[in-house]
């Protein structure tokens, strides 16, 4: 599809921006803001902030690639012409690998390479067959939003992974803005309709968060994974009443205390009662069990979930009550006559305490053994098949 849009063509690299609306920079948004539009890209204000920001996500192995292989072909940037600025081209994809060029140009010219097996010559070699680059550029109409399409082609698939809310974004919009389906979305990215269909609905069930008037200023994209898994348990999931039809959660009682519960709780150190998705599991176990105790204490920041969790898998463990009858007969049986001799009317006393709470352990056993004999004896006269 794209193909017949993209031409090769050699341009001074000078001539190609970073791009400082890149995708990548999407995940670190705190609030919405404006995109830099074409006319300021190449501003040096824009393009320093935008080098600096691609730097977190990691160029000095790039850097160093291009430092002893060269800028090969297949590291060709995808740009796209710049409205109103003819000859001046934005990257839409390969913003890591030009930052990567352009930094060792940089450290060329300023003399602070200082590799071994690398000579002066070789480096301006380096330099010169670098003033010219191959870039790919895009002919197409949808200038847009080709940045996020050609990225998301290319990193959905795992060269360099994105974050699970960026990849619910891109899809959501190929959803929502260009109608397509899930499986012809998952087919352009190298995804399974169902996958497509979990980021989906995990992204829709954040963006309800960003649109609440009381939770959106706090809603973060870090938080697409704990939404992720709410929707992939059942029982969170109808708990918060989850809504496939309009990719919503319905009730807003428990929708408001799970936003708080994800969100850091100023009045108490900005701790979050749940901030792993392996606590929605434990959630969905209490929830199931009917913990509204333990629920109420993490709800006060009395219990932690884990905590809670545990105190329910310790309660609902059978007791091993064989191995505590064993070390008790062991216990008696190993003590000597000698201490019989010796205090005979204590242990005498201490025996009567035993047998009072052996009798009454026995009488809770011979009443629950009746109570099991009565209920088959009523299953057997009440079966048909019975003589």
């Amino acid at each position: 599809m794209y193909n017949d849009q993209l031409k090769q063509k050699t341009v001074s690299i000078d001539c190609v921006y970073l791009d400082p609306n890149n995708p990548r920079f999407w995940s670190e948004q705190t609030q919405k803001t404006a995109d830099v539009p074409d006319i300021k890209v190449p501003e040096e204000t824009h393009q320093s902030r935008t080098r600096a920001r691609i730097s977190n996500h990691g160029i000095e192995e790039l850097k160093n690639s291009i430092l002893r292989n060269g800028f090969l072909p297949l590291d060709r940037v995808v740009v796209r012409e710049l409205a109103g600025l003819p000859g001046k081209y934005v990257a839409v994809e390969g913003n890591r690998r030009l930052a990567a060029l352009k930094t060792l140009r940089e450290q060329i010219n300023d003399g602070t390479v200082a590799e071994t097996n690398i000579t002066e010559e070789y480096l301006q070699t380096l330099k010169n067959a670098t003033d010219n680059i191959d870039v790919l550029v895009y002919e197409g109409s949808d200038t847009k939003d080709i940045a996020w399409i050609l990225q998301g082609i290319r990193h959905i698939g795992g060269i360099r992974d994105w974050m699970p809310a960026q990849q619910g974004k891109l899809i959501a919009d190929q959803i929502d803005k260009q109608g397509m389906g899930l499986a012809e979305a998952g087919q352009q990215f190298g995804l399974s309709a169902q996958a497509v269909g979990r980021r989906y609905r995990s992204y829709k069930a954040l963006q309800q968060m960003r649109e609440d008037e009381e939770f959106q200023s706090k809603a973060e994209n870090k938080f697409y994974s704990l939404f992720e898994e709410a929707i992939r348990d059942k029982y969170v999931k109808g708990w918060l009443g989850w809504d496939d039809e309009n990719k919503c959660f319905k009730n807003n009682d428990n929708l408001k205390q799970f936003y708080g519960w994800i969100c850091p709780d100023e009045e108490h150190e900005n701790q979050r009662r749940i901030h792993d998705p392996r606590h929605i599991a434990m959630l969905g176990r209490l929830l199931v069990g009917k913990q509204e105790g333990l629920l109420s204490k993490i709800d006060k920041h009395e219990i932690a979930i884990e905590a809670a969790n545990q105190k329910l898998t310790d309660d609902y463990s059978p007791y091993d009550w064989e191995s505590t009858f064993k070390k008790i007969n062991n216990l008696l049986g190993d003590i000597p006559n000698s201490a019989i001799d010796n205090d005979a009317n204590a242990i005498l006393s201490a025996t009567t305490g035993l047998i009072a709470q052996i009798e009454n352990l026995r009488k809770k056993a011979q009443s629950v053994a009746s109570g099991l004999g009565a209920q088959k004896a009523t299953a057997a006269t009440s079966d048909p098949n019975q003589i």
